[in-house]
């Protein structure tokens, strides 16, 4: 069966379904406002689409430059076109709430908050600004994991020293990527990263932000629930009466 997990990380499913960023629900139906359309610039026109969710009735904004063909079902309520094809969300620059509805907020806020820039900087292809958010969130992430180091690789080979709880190879990505996209020494000299470069760093670094920080909780709060249920049905332990 193929991996789709990625889907979580989406607005847009498909033409049906969508993954709500305010009940939080996951594959949840939604309907279409007709798109309203605003002049970016002089030449350029955006278009803005706003979704439904059909659970709990709030309303995304979802901004693209691309004419998304739309049909009408029934009291003005519309749905995709079946020719918009490949990924939905691919078409869309800007959307609000942002991805940061999808980063739990056990990641500490400055986190998750670079991570929303790197991604709004990426969409827009502002590629150096995505790098400028990405070395500060690896600066920001050794600061709180009190790692050392006066440059990207240093920062990340003391993350790894400090966290063996996780898997070593993904700071071996993270360090890969650099020394295959840059021979520079000098941070305030580096370029930035290619988007498909910036993609796997921040697919990374949210994979590693979930084991330091939502996994250890998760596991926390469900021992919490059971020893609570045991309590419960069985009383408390002789040696904690």
């Amino acid at each position: 069966m193929n991996d789709k997990s990625h889907l979580d990380a989406k607005y847009f499913i498909d033409r049906h379904v969508y993954n709500c960023p305010y009940c939080n629900r996951n594959n949840v139906a939604y309907r279409l406002s007709y798109p309203l359309t605003f002049n970016w610039s002089n030449s350029k026109e955006c278009y803005v689409y706003f979704a439904t969710c059909d659970s709990c009735n709030k309303k995304s904004m979802h901004l693209s430059f691309n004419e998304l063909d739309v049909i009408d079902l029934h009291s003005s309520y519309y749905r995709f076109h079946q020719n918009v094809t490949g990924e939905i969300d691919d078409n869309f620059f800007y959307s609000v709430p942002t991805s940061f509805f999808s980063l739990d907020n056990r990641i500490p806020k400055i986190l998750r908050e670079l991570i929303t820039e790197a991604e709004g900087c990426l969409k827009s292809n502002y590629l150096t600004g995505a790098s400028v958010c990405v070395r500060k969130l690896i600066y920001e992430l050794a600061i709180l994991e009190g790692a050392t180091g006066d440059n990207y690789d240093e920062r990340i080979k003391s993350l790894k020293e400090i966290r063996k709880d996780v898997d070593g190879e993904y700071f071996d990505t993270l360090l890969t990527i650099q020394q295959v996209t840059s021979d520079k020494v000098h941070e305030e000299s580096y370029d930035g990263w290619s988007p498909k470069h910036l993609r796997l760093i921040l697919s990374t670094v949210i994979e590693i932000l979930g084991l330091m920080y939502v996994i250890p909780e998760l596991r926390k709060e469900k021992r919490q629930s059971i020893l609570a249920l045991r309590e419960d049905i069985l009383g408390k332990p002789k040696d904690e009466a």
